[in-house]
């Protein structure tokens, strides 16, 4: 069994997922025709039109418009080439933006996933509607029709489709020869509003076009992974901007354009955006040297790179091929994966086998062995937060995760090597913020994975572990304080227990489950007491002083930070450790926080070169105990009941492992 596993300095694909071991020389994305033929759908470097090539798989589940999350029905797409800015084109080079794609007998369904900061479409009240006709089509007819003209003006996604008139044989030749030719025009911004024409190649007409039946568009920005992977926590450029990926999915009718998809078809995919926010001077209406200035700003960016500086997406040498994958035919799918489907609903289904070819050097692939339920995933579970920030691509979820090496692309590791391998949430957040360990060569080097003497189910806890002692580490020494660990999950257990071999005077715990504070005694705890009982356990044990230290260790909602605040001394000190669910606490006691003269420090994201290699240390020398942990062992296919064990509390579970040997 295999879990989908591949990181690089920004991107780290894992999951829960499993499937029969492919030859390390062969993990690619095929997908089989049925004359038994085989093509590679990897998605590389941009080229030309007639180098360029997508495949859109078969929609067997009807229209992605339709499901639950339109976003994820493209889960299994490979991704065209990564859009750039065209070589030869002025300008500076655009976010990081991919589509992807499907199709059936009733339409082409394409998804683009747009990286960067998305500026608000123009007002149509602030233009001169003459003077933009006349900018976008010099030709002198009426132009676009009145509701889609600013369209031109906003960011935008576009698609344009061209069915030749004979087989081009992948060999477009000069633009020239296809003078006359009609193709379809959509581009869309991000309210999901269309500027649509079918011009003639040579022409910039066609906006007389009826559309109205040729197109729909679902669009959403959502707070998923960035370049290609997921995160829990999106990264951000800075504090004030929270990183949303606009997603765009649109649906376009084969009748509705006379295309017919039997035939030859070519397909333009690209991308217009502001490099800086777009202002038009109150109370003057824009005119055409306005319009003109907004047009040259934009960046432009596609997955085809015709290799001239001839500025205009309207011509065949922008048109790759498009390769509509037959019904039944796919790309290799032995893996499979845990994908959300709604609250409380998960379900195990085939998944890409992933591959190297695309990743830097640094990146692993790696066989899983076992994985395990992080605290993290069930507010998502539960749906009290959008699962779309979340169960990104297939694989996030287990990012807890140890195995065997496939392939490596790192010096540092070589195929059959045991490895504790990191999640995407450890490279995103260092890697927007800069914060003090990340260092982009140490990223490329595969440094931040840990090579292990054995891959058994106890190594999982290195991972808890040394995010515990990267706390630890910020504390500092607790030698004859008091310190109070709200919340006894494996992460406040190992807290606890580290707090006792660290020699504190006093380890209370505080946790409404009464197994977990028999654990919590087990690990060294001095008491272990419920939340009602916790003020008097610690005037107690301190004479009414209060605690000197209190680690937050519960996260996910507002409360316990006020409760640690209750409890800890004048000029102590709170540690936020738990996650948090709110972007603001708008309850939290801050007079109390500044009468007291607390020190707030949070702690989230440990060194993988220092508490990730010590952690691995500790356990493997058994210096640090992992007993009454890991409660609970399921296989792949009893995953929902993992999560519903997980998220009930039931059965006295702590953590939950899942072994991808088990049938």
């Amino acid at each position: 069994p295999t879990l989908r596993l591949a990181s690089t300095r920004l991107r780290h694909i894992s999951g829960m997922a499993s499937a029969a071991q492919p030859p390390p020389s062969k993990v690619r994305r095929l997908i089989g025709w049925k004359d038994g033929a085989k093509c590679d759908l990897g998605a590389g470097q941009r080229k030309t039109a007639d180098l360029s090539t997508v495949t859109a798989l078969y929609a067997s589940a009807g229209s992605p418009l339709n499901a639950a999350s339109p976003y994820h029905a493209f889960a299994r797409c490979p991704p065209t080439a990564s859009f750039g800015r065209l070589s030869k084109w002025p300008g500076p080079e655009g976010s990081a933006t991919k589509a992807r794609l499907l199709w059936d007998r009733r339409a082409l369904y394409v998804c683009w996933e747009l990286e960067g900061a998305a500026r608000a479409p123009v007002d149509p009240a602030s233009i001169e509607a003459d003077a933009l006709v006349a900018t976008l089509d010099p030709s002198g007819s009426n132009g676009p029709r009145p509701e889609q003209r600013t369209i031109a003006l906003d960011e935008r996604a576009e698609c344009f489709l061209w069915q030749p008139e004979k087989a081009t044989a992948n060999h477009l030749g000069a633009d020239a020869d296809y003078a006359g030719q009609r193709y379809y025009a959509f581009e869309i911004n991000y309210e999901g509003k269309a500027l649509t024409l079918a011009p003639h190649f040579g022409k910039v007409s066609g906006y007389d076009w009826d559309s109205s039946k040729a197109f729909n568009v679902w669009t959403e920005a959502l707070a998923v992974g960035f370049g290609a992977s997921a995160s829990p926590v999106p990264s951000a450029s800075n504090a004030d901007e929270v990183s949303l990926k606009r997603v765009v999915v649109a649906e376009f009718y084969w009748d509705a354009m006379g295309i017919d998809p039997d035939r030859e078809i070519r397909i333009g995919l690209h991308r217009a955006e502001y490099p800086v926010p777009v202002k038009l001077e109150t109370g003057i209406k824009a005119g055409k040297a306005e319009f003109n200035h907004i047009l040259t700003s934009m960046v432009w960016s596609s997955w085809v790179d015709p290799g001239d500086d001839v500025v205009n997406f309207h011509r065949p040498s922008l048109f790759g091929s498009l390769v509509l994958a037959p019904e039944g035919a796919d790309i290799d799918c032995s893996c499979v994966a845990a994908r959300w489907l709604g609250a409380r609903s998960l379900t195990v289904v085939p998944s890409p086998v992933p591959s190297l070819e695309e990743c830097p050097p640094g990146s692993l692939l790696v066989q899983a062995k076992y994985a395990s339920l992080c605290g993290s995933d069930l507010p998502y579970f539960r749906d009290r937060r959008a699962a779309s920030c979340y169960w990104d691509r297939d694989g996030f979820c287990g990012h807890e995760v140890i195995g065997i090496v496939l392939e490596s692309k790192s010096a540092r590791f070589q195929p059959g090597d045991a490895v504790m391998a990191l999640p995407s949430s450890y490279f995103k957040a260092h890697a927007g913020s800069k914060q003090d360990w990340y260092d982009e060569e140490v990223m490329l080097a595969g440094s931040v994975h840990q090579r292990l003497k054995e891959c058994v189910p106890r190594m999982l806890a290195a991972q808890g572990l040394g995010t515990v002692l990267k706390m630890a580490r910020r504390i500092g020494s607790v030698l004859g304080k008091t310190v109070v660990v709200l919340g006894q999950g494996q992460n406040g257990l190992l807290a606890t227990r580290l707090m006792a071999q660290m020699c504190a005077r006093d380890v209370i715990a505080v946790e409404p489950l009464e197994y977990r504070r028999r654990l919590a005694r087990v690990a060294g705890a001095t008491a272990a007491v419920a939340p009602a009982g916790a003020q008097a356990a610690v005037d107690e044990a301190t004479g009414g002083r209060g605690a000197d230290v209190v680690l937050e260790m519960v996260g996910h909602c507002q409360q316990t930070i006020n409760d640690a605040l209750a409890l800890a001394a004048c000029s102590g000190m709170v540690v936020a450790f738990g996650v948090p669910d709110d972007a603001i606490y708008s309850t939290f006691e801050f007079s109390l926080f500044f009468r007291k003269n607390i020190t707030l420090i949070s702690s989230v994201i440990p060194d993988p070169q220092v508490d990730f290699p010590e952690a691995v240390r500790l356990i493997e020398q058994g210096r640090f105990s992992t007993e009454g942990l890991l409660s609970h062992t399921l296989a792949l296919s009893e995953v929902q009941k993992a999560f519903e064990m997980a998220s009930d509390y039931t059965d006295e579970v702590v953590k939950l492992v899942i072994d991808f040997s088990r049938k």
